[in-house]
């Protein structure tokens, strides 16, 4: 069985880092998580002492189903966490970092209670040892190919010259 030229073991090896690279990501962050907690309101204060007008309370009713459904799973269990954004309710904004009334925080009255439900989007952590070893991969597959490359090159033009 003949050996493969070294050119062609370097393209070859280049390539699979350059896939291998791409299966190992750029390290980002993970999929977000979409997170729904749910308590019982005082007086006039939301979480975090947020004041509300009753202007701003929405009644359960009035919810859509899946707004009801994540206040209701929340409202039992808080935090209510879902990875997808299709099982998040479009009565509701996911914020990160800036929450107001109508952004983030919401009054919802439920059988006569008002309960605070606050919706927060939470980004995955920051893969710093993927991140190097993709970028480590794109590297030596870029320095592979070129040089598998410039070596077929540099062969064809040598069988040319003699």
């Amino acid at each position: 069985m003949p050996r493969p030229a070294l050119q062609h073991a370097l393209l070859g090896v280049g390539i699979l880092c350059l896939l291998a690279a791409t299966l190992v990501g750029g390290g980002g962050p993970a999929d977000p998580d979409y997170v729904h907690h749910v308590e019982a309101a005082s007086e006039d204060e939301l979480a975090y002492g947020i004041t509300y007008d009753a202007s701003d309370v929405v009644a359960y009713e009035n919810l859509s189903a899946r707004g009801r459904t994540v206040f209701d799973r929340a409202r039992a269990d808080s935090p209510y966490v879902v990875g997808n954004e299709s099982a998040t309710a479009p009565d509701f904004s996911y914020t990160s970092d800036h929450v107001a009334v109508g952004q983030g925080l919401y009054p919802v009255r439920y059988e006569g209670t008002v309960y605070s439900l606050r919706t927060e989007r939470e980004s995955g952590d920051f893969n710093v040892a993927a991140l190097f070893v993709g970028i480590a991969l794109r590297g030596l597959g870029i320095v592979l190919v070129v040089f598998g490359v410039l070596l077929t090159g540099w062969r064809r033009y040598r069988r040319g010259a003699s």
